[in-house]
C-alpha cells in the first residue's frame, strides 16, 4: 500500500513564492502533475480490499447515531474486526465500509480519486501552516480548506462533485475576455483585413498566455490598495483557483476551465497591467530563441496592441464590453481570413524568407533636388486611373498597424448615401409658422435628451430645445429622430455653444455621433462660425476628444464668459474648425490621398529597385572586405562611422574619462540641489509594498553618485540611461498626476536642459 508521506508535494504550495506568475508551455513539463499521475496509478492498481481500507478513513460510520466521519486505527493490514480508535465510535472497520462492499469497481475508483485529492489538499495545507506568515497566501489557503471540507461531503457512492455551493457556477462575467478581445479587434481593426489578421494573431497569443498565467496574490497586487478593491479581487481570485488552477491537480473537481472563458471586464481591469509586465518580460527573456520574424512580432506589434487595449479596458465606456456589439458586414473578413489561417503566418513568413535568394535594396532617400510634388511625380492619366480604381474597388483603409483607430462614421455615411438616414437643422420660431413635423421632432428630441442626460432637469431641457435662439441638428432614420445636437450660435462672438448631444443607446455603435458632428461642422463653416465650445462631463470627454475637441481653450474668456452657460462637474472644451475642410468627406479624401501616395511609392520602388550579385572574392582566398566595398551598400545611403578626435566635442564618446566625469558631475550636482530631487536622493524603502515586485531595476541619485565616483560612466549614454531609468521607475509606480510623478517629469525636463547647456545632449 502506498505511503501517505509521498503525497506531501503533489500540489504546488500556496505560498507566494510558489505562486509566482509563470508561462508553462504545456502540462508535459509540470513535475507536480507527473507525480500525481504516478501515485494515483499506484492507488488504482491496489486490490479491492486495500482500496476499501483506504476509503474507510474518509467515509462516515454506518452505525446509526454515530458521529465518526472516518475510521482511525492500525493501518498495516487491519482486520475487519479492528475497532476505531476515535472517541465516541469504537465500531469495527466493517461498520465503516459496509455500504461500499457491493458497489462496482468504477465507483470505488471514483471514491479513491476523491480520497487521493483530499490527502493532497490536507498535506499541502499542513505544510504551509509551518511556514512564516510572510510566505503564506492566506486567500489561497482559505480556498483550499473550503474545497477540502466540501469534498468530504461527497464521499459516498454515486456522488457528483460540484463546487457551485461554494463559489457559484461559471461563467462569472459576461461577456468574457475572449469575446471582448474579438469585439476590440473588430472595433479597432475591422476596417482593414491585413490589420485584422495581425490583431487576431495577437489576441490568440494573449489569450493563450493569459490561460497559462498564474494570478498575482491579492496582497501582492499593486491595484488592491483599498479594502473594497481587495475584496473584489479576492472574489475572482478564489474562483480562479477553484475552477482554473486547482483542477489541473485535483482531478475530482474537474472540469478545468480556461480563465479567458469565465472571466471578463473586472478581472481584466485588475490584472491587465501586471499581466502585461510579465508577458513583456517573458517576450524579452525568450527573444533569443525566437526567429527574427516572431521576435519583431512580439517586440513591435504586441506593445502597440496592448497600448490600444489598455485604453479601451480602462475607458469609462467602451463598446468592446457590449453584449450586442454589431460588426455588420465585417464578419465577412473573419470568414475569408479565418483565425487559424491568420495565426499560421509565422511559418508562412519564415518559409517565404527561406525561398528568397535575393533581397532587393530599397533606396528611399531623396536628395534635396530630387524632391517633387505628387502632381509632378504622377501624370494626370495616372492619377485618374488611381481614382478610378479606388472608387470602383471595395472600401479599405490601409494604415500601419495600430496607428489609426478606424473610420468611425463609415457606416453612417453609407446609410446616408442610400437615403436610410438624413440630417436636418430645425428650431422653434416666433416670427414664422413652424411645421407640425418640426414640432413633433423637437418633442421627440426633448425626450431623447431627457433619457440620455438623466441629470439634466426636464424643464431645463424643454426650455432650451424650444428656445428660438437655439437650433438642433437632428439625425432622422425612418422619419424618427435617433440622435441630435442642440446648439446656440453666437454669430457676433464667432463661436457656437453645443448644449446637448445624444444618440440612442442601441444606435451608438454605427458611427452616427461622428457623422452628426461632421454635419454640424460643415453647417457652421457655411455660416462662417469657426469655433465650438461645450461643457463635457466625464462620460462625454472621450467622445469630444475624438471629434477634435481639446481642453485647451484657445479663445479669450472675454469673448465667451458672459454668453456661455456654466455647468458644475463638467469641463470646458474647445474645437477650432478649418474652413478648407469638408468634414463629411474628410475620411474619403484621406483614403484617396493614401492610395495616391501608395501608388507613388510603388512606382518609385520599381524604378530604384536594383539587384547585385553575391561576392565571389572569398573563393579566391580573400578573407576580409570592408563594408563600403560591398556592391550596393553605399547606394542605400549608409555612411561609414568615423573615430572621434582629441578636438571633438564633449558629446562624442571621448577616451578622456576625467573630462566627461567633470561635466557629468556638474549635471548631477545641479539635479541634487533642486528641491524636487528629495524623493530620488536615496533608494526606495524596501517596506514600500509592491515597489520592488513592479520595479525590476531600481535607481536613485545616491547610486548614480557612487557610480560616477568609481568611474563607471565611461560614456555619457550610460549616465543618461541611469537618469532616465530613475525617472521612468517613478512614473511607472506612481499615479500619473501624483506629486512624485510630477517631480519626475519636471526633473527630467531640467536634466535635459542642463545636458544641452553643456553640449552633452544631441538626441
Amino acid at each position: 500500500m502506498p505511503k501517505y508521506s509521498k503525497f506531501d508535494k503533489c500540489i504546488p504550495s500556496t505560498s507566494s513564492s510558489a505562486g509566482a506568475p509563470l508561462f508553462d508551455d504545456s502540462d508535459d513539463n509540470d513535475p507536480y502533475l507527473h507525480q500525481i499521475i504516478k501515485y494515483k496509478g499506484e492507488d488504482f492498481n491496489m486490490t479491492r480490499h486495500e482500496k476499501l481500507i483506504r476509503l474507510s478513513t474518509k467515509v462516515k460510520c454506518q452505525v446509526s447515531a454515530c458521529q465518526c466521519n472516518g475510521w482511525q486505527g492500525k493501518r498495516d493490514n487491519p482486520s475487519m474486526n479492528s475497532s476505531c480508535s476515535k472517541s465516541g465510535c469504537s465500531h469495527p472497520l466493517s461498520s465503516h465500509i459496509s455500504h461500499l462492499e457491493t458497489i462496482g469497481d468504477d465507483l470505488i475508483n471514483n471514491l479513491i480519486e476523491i480520497a487521493f485529492d483530499l490527502n493532497q489538499l490536507s498535506n499541502t495545507l499542513n505544510n504551509d501552516l509551518k511556514k512564516p506568515n510572510s510566505e503564506r497566501n492566506f486567500v489561497k489557503e482559505d480556498t483550499y480548506s473550503a474545497i477540502y471540507h466540501e469534498l468530504r461531503s461527497f464521499m459516498f457512492p454515486g456522488s457528483m462533485v460540484s463546487l457551485d455551493k461554494l463559489f457559484g457556477a461559471p461563467p462569472f462575467e459576461n461577456p468574457n475576455i475572449v469575446k471582448a478581445l474579438m469585439n476590440f479587434n473588430m472595433y479597432k481593426f475591422g476596417h482593414d483585413s491585413s490589420q485584422l489578421k495581425i490583431a487576431l494573431k495577437l489576441s490568440k497569443c494573449i489569450t493563450k498566455h493569459y490561460d497559462l498565467w498564474k494570478w498575482t496574490s491579492p496582497k501582492e497586487l499593486p491595484y488592491c490598495k483599498t479594502l473594497q478593491n481587495r475584496k473584489s479581487y479576492e472574489f475572482y481570485y478564489q474562483r480562479f483557483i477553484a475552477f482554473c488552477e486547482l483542477p489541473k491537480y485535483v482531478h475530482s473537481i474537474a472540469p478545468c476551465y480556461k480563465m479567458s472563458m469565465i472571466f471578463g471586464q473586472d478581472v481584466l481591469k485588475y490584472t491587465l497591467k501586471v499581466f502585461r509586465m510579465h508577458l513583456s518580460d517573458w517576450c524579452h527573456a525568450n527573444s533569443t530563441k525566437m526567429s527574427n520574424y516572431r521576435k519583431n512580432f512580439c517586440l513591435t506589434y504586441l506593445p502597440k496592441y496592448m497600448n490600444l487595449l489598455e485604453e479601451e479596458v480602462y475607458a469609462v465606456h467602451s463598446p468592446i464590453w457590449d453584449l450586442h456589439f454589431k460588426d455588420s458586414d465585417l464578419k465577412k473578413i473573419i470568414l475569408s481570413d479565418s483565425l487559424d489561417s491568420g495565426l499560421d503566418e509565422y511559418k508562412e513568413g519564415e518559409s517565404k524568407r527561406k525561398k528568397k535568394d535575393k533581397i532587393p535594396n530599397e533606396d528611399m532617400i531623396l536628395k534635396p533636388n530630387e524632391k517633387n510634388n505628387i502632381e509632378d511625380a504622377l501624370s494626370e492619366e495616372k492619377i485618374a486611373e488611381i481614382l478610378k480604381n479606388v472608387q470602383r474597388g471595395p472600401v479599405t483603409y490601409s494604415t500601419e498597424f495600430g496607428l489609426e483607430n478606424g473610420p468611425r462614421g463609415h457606416q453612417a455615411r453609407t446609410e446616408e448615401e442610400h437615403g436610410i438616414i438624413r440630417f436636418v437643422v430645425i428650431g422653434n420660431s416666433l416670427d414664422a409658422r413652424v411645421e407640425k413635423s418640426t414640432m413633433l421632432w423637437l418633442m421627440q428630441l426633448r425626450n431623447l435628451f431627457r433619457t440620455q442626460l438623466p441629470r439634466m432637469p426636464v424643464r431645463y431641457i424643454t426650455r432650451l430645445v424650444f428656445d428660438t435662439k437655439h437650433k438642433t441638428l437632428a439625425l432622422l432614420k425612418d422619419g424618427v429622430p435617433i440622435g441630435g445636437i442642440c446648439f446656440c450660435p453666437f454669430v457676433s462672438q464667432g463661436f457656437t455653444e453645443i448644449v446637448f448631444c445624444a444618440v440612442k443607446v442601441d444606435q451608438q455603435e454605427n458611427g452616427y455621433g461622428t457623422q452628426l458632428m461632421n454635419h454640424l461642422k460643415d453647417y457652421h463653416i457655411q455660416h462662417n462660425i469657426l469655433n465650438f465650445l461645450t461643457y463635457a462631463d466625464k462620460l462625454a470627454i472621450e467622445y469630444f476628444k475624438k471629434q477634435g475637441f481639446t481642453q485647451d481653450v484657445r479663445i479669450s474668456k472675454k469673448i465667451h464668459q458672459e454668453y456661455i452657460k456654466h455647468y458644475q462637474g463638467a469641463i470646458l472644451m474647445h474645437c477650432e474648425l478649418n474652413p478648407k475642410i469638408i468634414y463629411t468627406q474628410l475620411t474619403s479624401v484621406i483614403r484617396l490621398q493614401k492610395e495616391i501616395v501608395k501608388n507613388l511609392v510603388e512606382e518609385k520602388h520599381r524604378k530604384i529597385e536594383r539587384h547585385f550579385p553575391g561576392l565571389t572574392c572569398f573563393l579566391d582566398g580573400v578573407r576580409m572586405v570592408t563594408i563600403e566595398s560591398i556592391p550596393g551598400v553605399m547606394d542605400t545611403g549608409w555612411i561609414p562611422s568615423t573615430r572621434s578626435t582629441r578636438n571633438s566635442r564633449v558629446t562624442e564618446e571621448s577616451t578622456d574619462i576625467d573630462v566627461l566625469a567633470k561635466h557629468l558631475k556638474k549635471v548631477l550636482v545641479y539635479i541634487k540641489n533642486n528641491s524636487l530631487s528629495e524623493p530620488f536622493l536615496t533608494p526606495v524603502d524596501k517596506k514600500v509594498p509592491g515597489y520592488y515586485e513592479l520595479i525590476k531595476y531600481p535607481m536613485d541619485l545616491s547610486t548614480i553618485t557612487k557610480r560616477l565616483s568609481s568611474g563607471y560612466y565611461v560614456t555619457r549614454k550610460l549616465f543618461i540611461a541611469d537618469m532616465k531609468r530613475m525617472f521612468t521607475n517613478c512614473k511607472t509606480f506612481n499615479p500619473e498626476d501624483s506629486y512624485w510623478s510630477n517631480c519626475a517629469v519636471e526633473l527630467d525636463r531640467l536634466f535635459q536642459i542642463k545636458m544641452k547647456e553643456l553640449g552633452l545632449w544631441d538626441y
